[in-house]
């Protein structure tokens, strides 16, 4: 199945084909010698991986996990990770990625709102040490000891105040940034995951014996959906925990790495290291993801002899929906045969299904306006926002998604993504909500009005800028604030910049004017250490 010649009829059938678990217990009684993932000090086969995950789900059921729970899992990208989340899947629990970083409210935040039952993560992890531990912890795999993960069931305070909503038919709740107010869990369907792998796939376009490099946050969906692709392609995934710069082209190397994946500032990183040998000799054929602009591709064909992929999606359209094939003037793509794209005005999204939007004509003007997504396939839509029925309807116009980005279609049809119309900064791969670090900042004793901006990163997408008032006659240093908050939150979301301000410009409702705000950096404080 290819992207230029894959019918939408083939797209349906492998869109709405068996349970992934299910493709698992398929594959393994197939070929259960083939490699379906590594890393540095193990070889797990189809097999292998099977009978762990076997093991694993009878493992939680003893414990207590079954088809009502809701489970939270935050551990870095490990093959003890993967096992656990197939075997959500396979029980029918209800899988919920969490940052393992997280801390303070906004991780209680997404306790209480998804209802989570239990957390799975390192007994000696720093998420561990803040949460509320009741029943012993238990440990989440058989056999497990040491740094094993471990299963802590959620207390009261956790669940007080949750959500309670109807999870539908969701096997994953993936959380948003938060724009406006506080992160959204969207329920992602198996139907929503394999078009999510099958959008990988046409991105990707993986030969056999090729090998993807993950790093990338398995709480993020862009990480997510590579668990599944050996599925469905032979091909291996080498893990490692985070993503390194200093060691990056030495575990391509030695993992024979043919792709990979770019969030976030990577390719800038990557473009301000000094070449190697490791990097001219290697096997590496496609980087794909999202967020390489027009420079950093240009500066990437001149120096790599790799191809780039740019997609663009979201988790509540079934991840990708465009797919640009190492096209340098073709934005992010095409959309994929089984989605409609169409752009229209943002306030008219909101307010009327009849505004359908344009293409641009041959040499006609470039009118950008909000993205809009529908699927041509049933179930590629989320159902919605667990428990926040205003938010889900919000984001519908009739049969489209509002995404609340903004970009143009071209004369050929071809997406460009041009900025993002929602209160979200993108900081180092993360999609940071102003909202949330402006409601901790807020609680400061010598913070009046706050707001969080984004600036201009010397690598990456941007940076973040604390704007505050003081109360009258009060002398504060931002530095000290922005110390303050490295313990009230998690080290991404964390502004870089502070900068006192005489009055806050506000709107006719007495809204903060973000428009209105200075991002230059004169007089600004900035974080160190």
């Amino acid at each position: 199945m290819a992207y230029d010649n894959v019918s939408l009829a083939e797209a349906e059938r492998f869109i709405h084909g068996p349970a992934l678990s299910a493709a698992l217990r398929e594959l393994a009684g197939v070929n259960p010698s083939r490699v379906y993932l590594r890393d540095r000090e193990r070889v797990v086969t189809a097999g292998e991986l099977n009978t762990r995950v076997d093991e694993a789900a009878d493992h939680l059921r003893v414990v207590g996990v079954d088809a009502s729970s809701r489970v939270a899992i935050a551990l870095p990208v490990m093959v003890e990770h993967v096992v656990l989340i197939f075997a959500l899947l396979r029980l029918g629990a209800l899988w919920i990625p969490l940052n393992p970083q997280l801390k303070g409210e906004p991780l209680q935040h997404q306790l209480r709102d998804s209802g989570a039952t239990a957390v799975i993560t390192d007994a000696s992890g720093p998420l561990a040490e803040h949460l509320t531990v009741g029943a012993p912890p238990t440990p989440a795999l058989p056999a497990a000891a040491g740094e094993a993960p471990v299963v802590i069931p959620a207390v009261r305070e956790t669940q007080e105040g949750a959500s309670g909503g109807d999870r539908k038919n969701a096997c994953l709740l993936m959380y948003t940034s938060g724009t406006t107010g506080p992160p959204k869990g969207a329920l992602v369907s198996e139907t929503m995951l394999r078009a999510a792998v099958l959008g990988a796939l046409e991105v990707t376009t993986p030969e056999p014996g090729d090998v993807f490099y993950v790093w990338e946050p398995l709480f993020h969906i862009g990480g997510a959906q590579v668990v599944f692709l050996p599925l469905f392609r032979e091909i291996t995934l080498a893990l490692v925990p985070k993503f390194r710069a200093s060691r990056f082209w030495q575990d391509v190397v030695d993992f024979d790495v043919t792709h990979i994946h770019y969030l976030g500032g990577v390719l800038q990183i990557l473009l301000q290291i000094p070449a190697t040998e490791q990097e001219r000799q290697n096997r590496v054929r496609i980087a794909w993801g999202a967020g390489a602009t027009p420079e950093v591709r240009a500066a990437c064909h001149e120096r790599y002899d790799f191809a780039l992929h740019e997609c663009y999606g979201m988790t509540e359209a079934s991840s990708i929906v465009t797919v640009n094939r190492n096209d340098m003037d073709g934005g992010v793509g095409r959309p994929l045969p089984w989605v409609e794209i169409l752009v229209g005005d943002t306030e008219e999204c909101a307010a009327s299904s009849s505004n359908r939007g344009a293409t641009v004509p041959e040499g006609g003007d470039r009118s950008i306006g909000e993205v809009r997504v529908r699927g041509l396939v049933e179930g590629l839509v989320t159902e919605g926002y667990l428990g926040n029925p205003e938010a889900s309807a919000k984001a519908r116009d009739g049969e489209w998604f509002c995404t609340g980005d903004l970009g143009y279609l071209d004369d050929r049809g071809r997406l460009h993504f041009t900025g993002r119309g929602s209160d979200s900064i993108r900081v180092r791969g993360e999609n940071v909500s102003a909202w949330q670090i402006e409601s901790v900042f807020g609680l400061h004793p010598d913070v009046d009005r706050c707001a969080v901006v984004g600036v201009e990163a010397q690598v990456g997408e941007q940076e973040m800028l604390l704007l505050f008032t003081t109360p009258e006659g009060k002398q504060v240093d931002p530095a000290a604030i922005l110390q303050w908050g490295q313990r009230q939150l998690a080290k991404f979301q964390v502004p870089r910049y502070a900068r006192i301000v005489g009055e806050m410009p506000l709107t006719p409702s007495q809204r903060i004017a973000k428009h209105r705000l200075p991002r230059d950096l004169d007089e600004t404080s900035e974080l160190t250490g």
